[in-house]
């Protein structure tokens, strides 16, 4: 059983990085902002997280390992069942849609925190996660519908495609999320499916 302090401590930290860098860019955060606002010490800090940035990417990531596992298990299903090109393509709109989501539900922390040229944590949460999803996806297609390729060359290419989607999304004017989806799944190559 976990200590309720430890889940207390927990939660007011992932409160407080969340508000915080809603509010500025998480290079513009201190641990000092962090210990004050969650309502403890710098010890407490240091044993949670290493900096701001590693604390906020430590909150987010688990949404965005939901969205991967819950993509992978649809996908093993429909290969299971001989699902065709069209039924996964709906699922890749789908987990495409899931990620804008989770963007969309945090928009002022990303749309800070991308285009921070003093901290690319957030950034870089984003591109390695794609890259572990986009190999796994890479991994998964059938010899006969993909090119001979490089995994990893082709799923670094579409994580930092998709990173640079939703960063070029967030700093333009206003636009629907079914825009970046129709967007993105559009951009993919022809093999991706």
């Amino acid at each position: 059983m976990v200590d309720a302090r430890i889940l207390h401590t927990t939660a007011a930290l992932r409160e407080a990085i969340l508000r915080l860098a809603a509010d500025r860019p998480v290079s513009e955060i201190t641990v000092a902002d962090v210990t004050r606002a969650a309502g403890i010490n710098r010890a407490t800090f240091y044993s949670h997280a290493v900096s701001p940035g590693s604390l906020l990417a430590d909150v987010l990531t688990p949404d965005l390992d939901r969205i991967r596992e819950d993509d992978a298990e649809v996908r093993r299903a429909a290969f299971a069942r001989g699902a065709g090109v069209d039924e996964f393509a709906t699922i890749t709109r789908r987990g495409i849609n899931a990620v804008v989501e989770h963007v969309v539900a945090h928009r002022e922390i990303y749309g800070k925190a991308l285009p921070d040229p003093n901290d690319a944590s957030l950034h870089r949460l984003l591109v390695e996660h794609f890259t572990v999803s986009s190999e796994q996806h890479i991994r998964t297609l059938e010899r006969e519908h993909r090119p001979e390729l490089l995994d990893d060359v082709a799923a670094g290419f579409v994580a930092q495609g998709f990173v640079g989607a939703i960063e070029a999304w967030l700093a333009g004017p206003r636009r629907s999320r079914k825009a970046l989806v129709d967007t993105i799944v559009l951009s993919f190559p022809s093999w991706w499916r």
